[in-house]
């Protein structure tokens, strides 16, 4: 059956001379995550997942998809008459290499407000010509709007620096030059301020620019608190209205312009390049401040880590009392939600992944109460959730059994486990990347022949995404080059590697860590990791003879400081349950 939401598209292509359309799952901001009203791939396409690109020509349309959701989309997708390209695989072209390939000296039409320069560019240079036009909004029914609540201040007790300094830190490396910032973590970061408009991200739709010695603050007025205003006028900040951004670009002429080519959209580009700005494309020196965490953020963080450990200890003691049968995927879910909302979380950092068995298998999968799976006495259950806290953001996965598992699955389970144990227990030189680090959690799995096809461990936003570029642990090359980025002391990164067997299962076991620094001597400064997240693997799914004594050490050291950094915040009848979840083996 065509699905007409694409025919209607195609018939526009017709109408405006255009060969193909290009949607990205962004925003105007570039965000991974985005405002309901953004979501147009699931509405044309129908998939749900976070990150995908869909292209349409006059005759097909073609979703492009990593690892994570290679099976999420073919569920979703081929019933929508898209054909799903899966990224990773062999053969599959990256969008602009099948843009290049198959519409060379054709015409792309894109939205230049959702689209990267570096995207834009990449498609000039192989030979296509590109059109910036909104060539799908005016076919969206019934529309999400986008979020008008207030902004609040986040204090510096929970920030560590005020507003001022940051911004001073700034404008010392501009050394006079422009700088225009699209990225919502960043502009939530340099303000000390949060909001709602993005679910689990608590950012706000706005621009920032720096322009001579004045920092333009591009935001609705009616979305600020009195004091709020007042303490952004006392900092020398002048607002503009969101609206009238793009406006504002054609006041800029002549001027040297540093952009942020992946977080700054390609409308952006087109505006200052139009009037005669000398653009330097480079990472924005605030990617690297809000990355790095100072001392009042990692005793925060630390603390935020501890009270999502007490509510998962909770929630675990709970779930080991059920009988698994009376449950399903969703209720799962929505309690492990109140037991974080109901003790220090103020939200939830991502919609929880609450997977059984072979739901699994997909990485980024999400029960809701029209599509779950009831549990069962045996098999395994797979948990990746978060909190967002005042002191700061937790991910944590664990993997764990509601009763009988083959010995395959403890297998694959120990393996993992001794996976993210050889990464966390590192000590490395300084100045080492997230791609040299990469093997220390895949090679016991390479030596099975088994990948996962996603990177090892992203960066953790401090009260902001869950995802925070630039720290990235992966052997795969992304756009941005992320994965050669050296870690640093103050980053906080995730260590999830896993195992996902299509139709079978899927496997993850995954801590936060903080990069500090270790010893140094003679060769150098050398660095190692903190972990961060405090709760207990599941001891029934280990099988001993796949750990080594460092491994058994390892875990046995980590077991012991959960129970004797969370006991004090637990009831007795909660201490026992943890004492025995953290028993050595």
């Amino acid at each position: 059956m065509k699905n007409k939401r694409i025919a209607d598209l195609q018939r526009k292509l017709i109408d405006n001379n255009l060969d193909v359309y290009y949607l990205n799952s962004c925003d105007y901001h570039l965000s991974e995550y985005v405002p309901v009203y953004f979501r147009t791939i699931a509405y044309f396409a129908g998939f749900t997942g976070s990150v995908s690109t869909l292209l349409v020509d006059r005759e097909k349309a073609y979703i492009f998809v990593d690892g994570r959701y290679h099976l999420q989309a073919e569920q979703e997708c081929v019933p929508n008459d898209v054909e799903v390209i899966k990224l990773g695989t062999e053969g599959a072209l990256n969008p602009e290499d099948f843009l290049a390939e198959d519409y060379k000296g054709k015409t792309v039409g894109l939205d230049g407000k959702r689209t990267s320069i570096d995207f834009a560019k990449k498609l000039r240079e192989k030979g296509l010509n590109i059109r910036s036009l909104d060539l799908y909004s005016d076919l969206i029914e019934n529309r999400a709007p986008l979020k008008r609540d207030k902004l609040k201040e986040l204090e510096i007790e929970y920030t560590g620096q005020s507003r001022m300094e940051k911004l001073d830190n700034v404008r010392y490396c501009l050394d006079g030059k422009v700088h225009i910032i699209n990225n919502l973590e960043s502009i939530a970061y340099l303000l000390n301020l949060r909001g709602n408009d993005i679910a689990y991200t608590p950012v706000f739709m706005s621009f920032l620019i720096f322009y001579e010695d004045d920092v333009y603050f591009f935001i609705d007025v009616e979305r600020l608190k009195a004091e709020t205003l007042d303490s952004l006028y006392e900092d020398g900040i002048i607002i503009r209205p969101y609206g009238s951004y793009y406006e504002f670009l054609k006041t800029i002429r002549k001027k040297t312009v540093l952009l942020d080519e992946y977080k700054v959209n390609y409308e952006t580009y087109r505006n200052l390049k139009r009037r005669g700005n000398t653009i330097i494309h480079m990472t924005s020196i605030v990617e690297e401040m809000k990355a790095i965490k100072n001392d009042t953020e990692i005793e925060n963080i630390i603390k935020a880590n501890v009270y999502d450990g007490v509510a998962m200890v909770k929630f675990l003691k709970w779930m080991d009392s059920q009988d698994k049968e009376s449950l399903d995927e969703y209720e799962v879910a929505d309690t492990l939600n109140g037991y974080r909302l109901g003790y220090k979380a103020f939200d939830l950092s991502f919609n929880p992944i609450v997977a059984y068995n072979a739901n699994a298998a997909m990485m980024h999968y999400g029960p809701t109460p029209e599509k779950c799976s009831k549990l069962k006495n045996e098999g395994i259950l797979l948990i990746d959730s978060g909190g967002q806290y005042k002191e700061g953001t937790t991910d944590i996965t664990r993997t764990f059994a509601l009763g009988p598992v083959s010995d395959e699955v403890k297998k694959h389970f120990t393996l993992v486990l001794k996976s993210m144990f050889n990464l966390s227990e590192v000590k490395f030189m300084s100045g080492l990347s997230g791609k040299q680090l990469d093997i220390l959690a895949r090679k016991d799995l390479w030596e099975e022949g088994i990948d996962y096809r996603c990177g090892t461990g992203h960066g953790v936003g401090q009260v902001l995404s869950v995802h925070e570029a630039p720290p990235n642990i992966r052997y795969m090359k992304t756009a941005s080059g992320s994965e050669d980025y050296p870690l640093r002391p103050g980053h906080v990164v995730t260590d999830e590697p896993g195992v996902y067997l299509e139709g079978k299962y899927g496997i993850r076991c995954e801590n936060m860590l903080l990069v500090r620094k270790d010893i140094a001597n003679e060769y150098g400064q050398f660095l190692s990791f903190r972990t961060l997240t405090m709760c207990p693997f599941d001891l029934k799914l280990i099988d001993k003879r796949y750990l080594d004594d460092k491994s058994i050490a390892a875990l046995n050291r980590y077991h012991k400081e959960v129970y004797e950094t969370l006991a004090p915040y637990l009831n007795d009848e909660e201490k026992e349950y943890l004492k025995k979840a953290t028993r050595e083996i």
